[in-house]
């Protein structure tokens, strides 16, 4: 049933492929680009998807929206959501939820119990979800609609193209479920337009949206335990979140009205617990700002910021996402996905190196975080020296390497 089920979709794409064709040479336009059409061959069954979604937009005036398109399924795929379970070291899955605990001490007193008292505690990947194989024409025909459409804002011109496609129209910033958080916001936050009127200038939007969620939503320490972002719905509900979440909502936000927006985030704090997200938006002047939740300042004045990454939606040929090998397991963060390195846009850098042992491997800069040693940064050595050219100053670091699937000191 399932080979013929295959046959009769295959069969399918190959038609629609060709009415496609077709529509494109009657209305003179040149055929579906080689890495669309790669793409889409590449595809199971949810290749209709996609096709839906380029023939909802073949006959549009105006080609932004069949550009739109294009641009997000060629990049489709290198990016997935992944979903997490805890477990303890025999593999058992752990009831866990946050709503059980009515203070962040009460978590931890639970949380040290199982990691010290009982069986260990972890967090173990439960699925992986590739977008190329699971989004639906729905969503990739609102998200472009809802896109193209945020460009008539006035605020919007001083944006370019590239500002558009890569910081506007992408539908996701991290490894998160995918959802339509544009047409909730849509609904939920019409008055943002009506609040900055017809000004070409974006500062007030970008500052209104700023304080709006900083003045209306909560850091809570206990989401520093949830390992997936909420859902626009969710956090709208609860009100709380942790800093991943906050800024999120925040780049959603900005997106849904027109404004180039991503995430920077630190792998992990030095000599501190956890890691560090924000927000950034694209100002008047063509520089990304930092939109900082409540009282996070100090730690871009206390050596806590070793690395910062911005999370990008197209490809970036050197980070070590696109150069290794996908099967190669390497620490979070590091290699999960593609990022601008920036931290020189926030603290002081410095060069280090370390003497290591082993030539043609991949060594990680590590710091002190929560107990543990953990990796931040990457280099490939092809001496007995690993060199990592710009690492946050005064901070200290150990260099790891990978062995069995566990990070470990040479």
């Amino acid at each position: 049933m399932r080979i013929r089920l295959f046959i009769v979709m295959t069969l399918v794409f190959v038609v629609m492929l060709g009415l496609l064709q077709q529509s494109c040479l009657k209305s003179k336009r040149p055929g579906l680009p080689a890495n669309v059409v790669k793409v889409i061959s590449e595809t199971g069954i949810n290749r209709v998807e996609l096709n839906k979604t380029i023939g909802h937009f073949i006959d549009k005036q105006d080609s932004i929206f069949l550009h739109s398109a294009y641009f997000l399924i060629q990049h489709l795929p290198h990016h997935y959501a992944v979903t997490y379970k805890l477990t303890d070291r025999r593999d058992s899955t752990l009831d866990f939820n946050l709503n059980q605990f009515n203070t962040y001490e009460e978590l931890q007193e639970w949380w040290f119990e199982q990691k010290y008292r009982k069986n260990g505690i972890r967090y173990k990947p439960k699925k992986y979800t590739l977008d190329r194989d699971t989004i639906t024409a729905e969503l990739l025909i609102n998200t472009i609609n809802l896109a193209v459409s945020s460009k008539s804002y006035p605020w919007t011109k001083t944006y370019s193209e590239k500002d558009f496609f890569e910081y506007v129209l992408p539908h996701r910033f991290g490894n998160e479920t995918i959802h339509d958080w544009r047409s909730n916001i849509h609904e939920t936050y019409s008055w943002i337009v009506d609040s900055v009127g017809n000004q070409e200038d974006p500062s007030k939007l970008i500052q209104l949206i700023n304080a709006h969620v900083n003045g209306n939503f909560v850091f809570d320490k206990k989401y520093l335990k949830r390992p997936e972002p909420q859902h626009f719905n969710e956090i709208l509900e609860t009100k709380k979140g942790n800093y991943q979440d906050l800024a999120y909502l925040k780049a959603m936000l900005l997106r849904t009205f027109g404004i180039p927006a991503t995430i920077d985030y630190v792998p992990y704090l030095a000599d501190t617990t956890g890691s560090f997200y924000f927000a950034v938006a694209k100002n008047a002047q063509d520089q990304f700002e930092p939109l900082l939740p409540i009282n996070t300042t100090y730690l871009f004045q206390q050596n806590k910021i070793p690395k910062v990454y911005r999370r990008i939606y197209t490809n970036n040929p050197i980070s070590l996402y696109a150069l290794k090998d996908l099967s190669l397991n390497t620490p979070p963060f590091i290699g999960h996905y593609h990022y601008y390195d920036v931290t020189n846009e926030y603290v002081p850098v410095s060069s280090f190196s370390f003497p290591v042992k082993q030539t043609d491997t991949l060594y990680y800069a590590a710091v002190f975080n929560d107990s543990s040693w953990r990796a931040v940064d990457w280099a490939l050595s092809f001496s007995e020296t690993a060199i990592f050219p710009s690492l946050g100053s005064d901070i200290s670091y150990r260099i790891m390497l990978i062995d069995n699937d566990s990070l470990v000191f040479e």
